[in-house]
């Protein structure tokens, strides 16, 4: 073993981090990947990790004020607004009339930002709906049941005063 990872070992135990196991670097992997694959979708629709995860509201969810998105970004409306001037001038999104109120304006994804980020998505998203059919009922059911075991963790972790 390399100097750094006995290292990083030995701190590990210090701090009592337990030995990594073949499913938990399995789980660090995928969001590893699940990163990577963001960025790569960003840099394909050309934009940063902020106005990707505003287009994926918009798509979603369909046309929101700025304030809206801005809520669902966590940002201030005023960086709200730089996000939506960056994604019209790509031609990602529009700004069209609120359809209830006069005095809004709502941001709409346009229809072919819609299908260049799908055209990304669509192909992994069928893929791990494959594997997924590919599990026998059992075997789908003990992976459900970790996966949710692992979200409570991880949303106990970000409810935590």
């Amino acid at each position: 073993m390399a100097d750094s990872a006995r290292d990083a070992t030995a701190l590990a135990a210090t701090h009592g981090i337990p030995e990594p196991t073949t499913l938990g670097t399995q789980l660090r992997e995928i969001l590893t990947l699940a990163h990577a694959f963001e960025r790569r979708l960003g840099s394909h629709l050309s934009v940063n990790p902020t106005d990707l995860a505003a287009m994926e509201h918009l798509i979603e969810e369909g046309p929101l004020t700025p304030s809206d998105l801005a809520t669902r970004l966590g940002i201030s409306t005023a960086a709200s607004t730089l996000v939506v001037d960056r994604l019209v001038s790509l031609g990602h999104v529009s700004r069209s009339p609120h359809p209830h109120d006069r005095r809004k304006i709502v941001v709409v994804p346009s229809p072919d930002s819609i299908v260049r980020a799908m055209s990304e998505l669509v192909p992994v998203i069928s893929s791990v709906n494959d594997v997924v059919a590919s599990l026998d009922p059992e075997e789908r059911e003990t992976i459900e049941r970790f996966l949710g075991r692992v979200a409570d963790v991880y949303r106990s972790a970000v409810d935590a005063p």
